[in-house]
């Protein structure tokens, strides 16, 4: 009995050092822009700072666990977080990984660009580096509709007990139609 506890020890102790996650850092969007119209190209850059002084992050080398995905928001009508898109890890497979040690002076920094285009139904987002590509209802766009890209920074070996979704600040853009 006391053998099984003392590996059973040894064990959660030896799982706790190979883990990691994203807990003590500031994670946020930034965009070139504010405004877009359809054909525009956009570029969206994921900040991952620590709070502390450095911090060891591990990402799949496609960016698997730093999902991205997109909703309407309209605060005068009501909307938020309406008609959602699929988030980014669905069109991806897990890879190999990097660990990056971030400071505060030098944080994790990726760009990505994007497209936006239309088809007679919707507004298509593409990501092409991330492979996404997913569309927000036409007919849901209108005056004062806003885009909003939500993230969310997934451990790969998250601790026992850890929060598996740690949330990227949100990013609020406008895409216009006409």
């Amino acid at each position: 009995m006391k053998k099984t506890i003392l590996l059973s020890f040894i064990s959660f102790i030896l799982c706790s050092c190979t883990s990691e996650n994203f807990y003590e850092t500031q994670r946020y969007f930034n965009t070139d822009k504010e405004s877009y119209n359809v054909g525009d190209e956009f570029e969206l850059t994921i900040f991952i700072a620590p709070q502390k002084d450095e911090k060891e992050i591990r990402l799949y080398d496609n960016y698997k666990n730093l999902q991205i995905s997109f909703s309407l928001i309209n605060s005068e009508k009501g909307i938020h977080n309406g008609s959602w898109t699929k988030r980014s890890n669905e069109f991806l497979n897990d890879t190999s990984t990097t660990k990056f040690r971030i400071t505060k002076k030098k944080p994790f920094k990726k760009s990505f660009t994007g497209i936006i285009s239309e088809t007679e139904t919707e507004i298509i987002i593409e990501i092409p580096e991330l492979n996404f590509s997913d569309g927000l209802p036409k007919s849901e766009f209108g005056a004062n509709n806003k885009v909003r890209i939500h993230g969310l920074c997934d451990p790969i070996d998250p601790e026992i007990g850890a929060s598996i979704e740690e949330f990227i600040e949100v990013k609020d853009i406008e895409i216009i139609t006409i």
